[in-house]
């Protein structure tokens, strides 16, 4: 009887091990909420450190210095989780990549005037005038520090007609940001000038570096609904990027982009001076897509992830590492918005004073804030385009008298 005793306390002292040292999770279908087998499950940087699902789904990845975690799978897009959000939610789910036929490379000059086309016509069918909600989960970390910077935002997105118009061929799209809600989870002693001043929304993703150095492969879907570029930099050319962009072919509109530095490129970058330290970017991703709705369109999420590399004055060497998943949460009642303007760039997180003591990302939207149901969202829209008309009705009244008496001075006069 003693002899079984120790060995159960073994098992669990072993089974305890075992829990604090790997991660655990699912790997579902996005849309039929089924287990995926035989996805790659890449946790570090060596060609060997992964595993695959099993039929069930499930992946059991050892405890390591990464912060991403990548999920690769044939006939799916690849998916990329922070590791901290597997702590929260141990469920990933994969997204079916279009079956493309044959693809064709074509030209720079195409390329480019493909993207210019498609992101001004995205611009043009943006939702305007109707408040949008994200939560943004932030976390960034530094090698050299025990600590991070974690933060929960819950916040809003306004994009004024007036200003797209004015704004349209301008790289960044004129949003307005009011904050909702902001919890810091927690915070380490990192100075502000540390987070390199990159933006937390994806309105500065609708711009591309020229394609001259890249090779643009250009497919269609089966059904030629959809136009996929596939993005890569030239052999001993310094493209911009490499990734893929996914366009709506009916109205040459954006349906998702994911983009990724090119890795020898980041590495053949010299150090630059910044403050007392020389720094330079070793990794970035961005990734976002859209959804549509009352045939208009807006972001559905958004991913983004940065890598620095650091000497200080001493020589020391040190890393930074940032990520900052967005997703849309609803839309929200004009008159609920708070007053509380946001530039939309990471340093400006680090002084958000807490709103709130609740852990609002888990809890459901409040109905008092957000449009909750169909008819609702359709009178939001309607209101918008009346708003819209208004002012133009108004402006056409405005420059009626003075028409008018022109028009009555030439009669008189002529």
């Amino acid at each position: 009887m003693k002899k079984l005793s120790l060995f159960c306390l073994f098992t669990l002292f072993i089974s305890g091990l075992t829990a604090q040292t790997s991660i655990r999770g699912v790997v579902l279908d996005k849309d039929t909420r089924k287990p995926i087998p035989d996805v790659i499950v890449q946790y570090g940087d060596l060609s060997n450190e992964y595993v695959s699902t099993d039929d069930n789904g499930n992946f059991v990845i050892p405890e390591n210095n990464s912060t991403v975690i990548h999920f690769q799978c044939f006939g799916y897009k690849t998916r990329s989780v922070s590791k901290e959000n597997l702590g929260v939610s141990n469920l990933v789910f994969m997204e079916l990549n279009p079956v493309s036929l044959a693809p064709v490379t074509i030209s720079p000059d195409e390329a480019d005037k493909i993207l210019k086309e498609v992101m001004i016509n995205t611009k043009k069918k943006l939702v305007v005038e109707i408040p949008l909600a994200y939560l943004l989960h932030f976390d960034q970390t530094k090698l050299s520090d025990t600590l991070k910077n974690e933060i929960y935002l819950s916040y809003t997105t306004l994009l004024k007609s007036k200003e797209l118009k004015k704004k349209l061929k301008k790289d960044k799209v004129p949003y307005e940001y009011n904050i909702l809600d902001v919890r810091r989870l927690q915070h380490a002693v990192i100075p502000p000038t540390e987070l390199y001043g990159a933006e937390y929304h994806a309105s500065h993703l609708f711009s591309f570096g020229k394609s001259a150095n890249n090779e643009t492969k250009r497919s269609y879907t089966s059904d030629s609904s959809l136009i996929i570029l596939e993005i890569k930099p030239l052999p001993g050319k310094k493209g911009w990027a490499e990734g893929e962009v996914i366009i709506n072919k009916k109205d040459m509109t954006l349906m998702s982009i994911e983009v990724a530095s090119v890795d020898s490129l980041m590495e053949a970058q010299p150090y630059k001076k910044y403050l007392e330290r020389k720094v330079k970017v070793l990794r970035k991703i961005g990734r976002f897509e859209f959804a549509e709705t009352h045939g208009k369109c807006y972001m559905k999420n958004c991913y983004t992830y940065y890598k620095f590399g650091m000497y200080d004055d001493l020589g020391r060497e040190d890393e930074i590492v940032y990520h900052c998943d967005v997703n849309f949460t609803g839309f929200v009642k004009p008159d609920r918005i708070r007053k509380r303007t946001l530039s939309g760039f990471c340093q400006e997180l680090f002084y958000l004073p807490d709103s709130t003591t609740k852990d609002f990302w888990l809890e459901e939207p409040d109905e008092n804030v957000y449009i909750r149901d169909n008819d609702e969202l359709d009178q939001a829209f309607l209101n918008s385009t009346y708003a819209k008309h208004k002012k133009m009705s108004n402006i056409i009244k405005a420059a009626i008298p003075p028409v008018a008496l022109f028009g009555l001075f030439i009669v008189l006069f002529r």
